[in-house]
């Protein structure tokens, strides 16, 4: 049986956004180990035509829980992707719950590769995000105001 990152489940992440090669979508995938599950992002790639037909899935992770606001909190090991913004000089900025107790944001950069290759596992793999670039987060903790 071949490892793969996100073998236990998959789950939505930020709405798809469209680039040149297609839908682009980052996801959650879990991993269960022997202290629980790590909560992973990953990307996958969507036909622009049809976006119910998977052109790609990265075979590696885009990020994973290694900040200590990521890797201890409420739920520890955990980065759940929350929002994805394309900018227009190829970036996109990542928005993610660290441990279920901060809110992340990274700017990853998107590369056109015009070429596809297979990998060992047989998934096409069109596209590299390149992630850990001017992290932040912030608590999520609220304040609740009443109004007289």
């Amino acid at each position: 049986m071949q490892y793969h990152w996100d073998e236990m489940k998959i789950g939505p992440g930020a709405t798809p956004f469209a680039t040149k090669q297609g839908w682009l979508h980052i996801y959650h995938g879990v991993f269960s180990t022997m202290d629980g599950s790590v909560y992973r992002l990953g990307a996958a790639l969507h036909n622009l035509e049809d976006p119910s037909k998977i052109i790609g899935v990265s075979d590696e992770w885009i990020l994973q829980p290694e900040d200590p606001w990521e890797v201890t909190g409420y739920v520890h090991n955990v980065v759940f992707t929350c929002g994805a913004i394309p900018e227009e000089d190829g970036t996109v900025k990542i928005y993610w719950g660290g441990a279920d107790t901060v809110m992340c944001v990274g700017t990853a950069q998107i590369q056109d590769h015009r070429s596809s290759r297979r990998s060992s596992s047989g998934t096409v793999t069109a596209f590299n995000v390149h992630t850990g670039l001017n992290k932040a987060c912030f608590s999520l903790f609220w304040t609740l105001f009443y109004l007289p």
